[in-house]
């Protein structure tokens, strides 16, 4: 995806995301040294760390928030799904590293605290805790009008895994099978550049279009991007007490069938020439933004919600199977081929992404 993209254009710039990650790391993995009785045990860029905090026990952990989801909140006057979105994108990557969630804390900041709306909040919360196993220890409301106007929504997650059991992909190999799970929809990702081409780039645009019925979505603009972003943790917990060995997990968020590139494991291509059609949400943000493929993958899910690397297609069925009794539908997407560095190939789309 380049500068000149739809994505950049509505003001979210991953080269600026990457320079901004840049500066920060020249500084921040100095602070691993500041506590050498609980060392980190990971590098940064996974989708969760871990401290080693002895005895084998790791203590997984991880931030992330709902991003500009709230503002088609906002736009909808309802709240009471973005507390399952928090849960969602902070448990579905403790789960990548093979950690069991534990619980969460939320942050607000917000312009005022109108009580419906904060309750309204509390019940997507409780909902999402309910879905990822997790109490809520606590959190925090900041009242900072001049910062932000309506309000952001953030949490954070620990988890538990046994440093000997953490997993980033460091044994995906050539010949392995690629299981996608699907995805709700939009979920927290890429609601930017689906909220200016679906609903208008004026807020006023987006104000009268929130409430329009969509034939080809069955429900109105708004209550589409609001659908809640599915919760894998069950599907995994059940997962691991069976018998396949799962060599890889990836939350498929921002960036798309990209982040497949972070595991760990080199000498790979992920080549996925099975991939479900694109949702009719999909569809129809192409449709009506002109989005060439490339930039489509490059931004949302597309479909696929979280990604499992089994053996084999007999491990891939047990996969299959037990995401259905959580109804979350599950397919063979893809394969393990070898290659140099790391790379993701959509063929039908004449798509791929190489590690840098």
């Amino acid at each position: 995806m380049t500068d000149s993209s739809q994505y950049e254009q509505s003001g979210v710039s991953n080269k600026g995301a990457e320079t901004a990650l840049d500066a920060i790391k020249r500084h921040i993995p100095a602070t691993r040294d500041f506590n050498k009785d609980f060392p980190v045990a990971l590098d940064l860029g996974y989708f969760a760390n871990v401290i080693d905090i002895g005895g084998g026990q790791g203590l997984a952990f991880c931030t992330d928030g709902v991003g500009t989801k709230v503002i088609v909140a906002e736009l909808v006057d309802r709240y009471d799904t973005l507390g399952i979105d928090c849960i969602a994108m902070n448990v579905n990557d403790l789960i990548c590293l093979g950690a069991v969630p534990v619980s969460m804390v939320d942050y607000v900041a917000c312009s005022h605290t109108d009580p419906r709306i904060f309750e309204e909040l509390a019940i997507g919360l409780k909902e999402g805790a309910r879905q990822g196993r997790v109490s809520i220890s606590g959190g925090e409301i900041s009242q900072v009008k001049e910062i932000v106007k309506g309000i952001d929504l953030i949490g954070s997650a620990v988890g538990l895994v046994q440093l000997d059991a953490v997993n980033t992909g460091q044994d995906v190999k050539p010949g392995q099978v690629v299981v996608g799970i699907a995805s709700s929809g939009v979920h927290s990702n890429g609601l930017t550049l689906a909220r200016r081409v679906l609903l208008g780039e004026s807020l006023e645009e987006q104000k009268k279009n929130v409430g329009k019925m969509e034939s080809s979505l069955g429900k109105t603009l708004g209550d589409e991007l609001l659908v809640p972003t599915y919760i894998y943790v069950q599907d995994m917990l059940a997962l691991w007490k069976t018998d396949v060995k799962v060599r890889a997990m990836v939350n498929i968020t921002g960036g798309g069938l990209s982040n497949l590139n972070r595991v760990s494991a080199d000498g790979i291509q992920f080549v996925l020439d099975k991939l479900p059609e694109p949702l009719p949400v999909f569809q129809l943000i192409q449709e009506r933004g002109g989005i060439s493929d490339d930039e489509m993958y490059d931004v949302f899910n597309m479909g696929t919600g979280f990604v499992v690397v089994v053996d084999d297609e007999d491990a891939a069925q047990v996969v299959i199977n037990t995401c259905a009794t959580f109804d979350h539908s599950a397919q063979i997407i893809g394969r393990i081929e070898s290659g140099e560095g790391k790379s993701v190939v959509v063929p039908q789309k004449n798509l791929k992404r190489i590690k840098a």
